[in-house]
């Protein structure tokens, strides 16, 4: 199964420690729940995840299982971005990096994770690939999910690995 990082738009009143129960995922790593609509979802990539998560520090987050503030993402288990400048902050970088990515050829080639082969002698960098068109998509679609946030007085809930 693919290790997917999903994102939804939720009504901050619903929000609790168990917030996940009523999601569901299929064998692909998407999320459901009744009533959510594709547009107030976004799915992204693992090591896509681990390549932008630098500038996902910046985010100030809060855990709903724990109640603790921090910052980033929860890469193991729930996030929630409900102040209306960090859901502007998560817009300005998920935007920035759109622009990188409109720049950038068809498939785009990622660096990943160093790795060391069966041997343990020889060490490589993983290459991640990735289809521009649905790429740029997903993250077009993360970044109008930000601003619907802000405009409804909503939050955005991560769903990590």
């Amino acid at each position: 199964m693919p290790m997917i990082h999903n994102f939804v738009i939720e009504n901050k009143w619903v929000l609790s420690e168990n917030v996940h129960a009523s999601y569901s995922w299929d064998r692909n790593g998407k999320i459901h729940k009744n009533g959510l609509a594709p547009d107030n979802q976004a799915h992204l990539d693992d090591n896509f995840i681990s390549y932008i998560y630098d500038s996902l520090q910046w985010l100030e987050t809060r855990n709903p299982s724990t109640g603790e503030r921090s910052m980033g993402l929860n890469n193991y288990g729930i996030t929630v971005i409900e102040d209306q400048q960090v859901l502007q902050r998560l817009h300005q970088i998920i935007n920035a990096w759109i622009e990188l990515f409109s720049s950038a050829p068809e498939t785009i080639i990622l660096r990943g994770d160093y790795c060391i082969d069966d041997g343990g002698k020889k060490g490589y960098y993983e290459k991640l690939l990735y289809n521009k068109v649905d790429l740029i998509t997903e993250l077009k679609k993360l970044a109008r999910m930000a601003v619907h946030a802000v405009e409804h007085g909503k939050c955005l809930v991560h769903f990590g690995i």
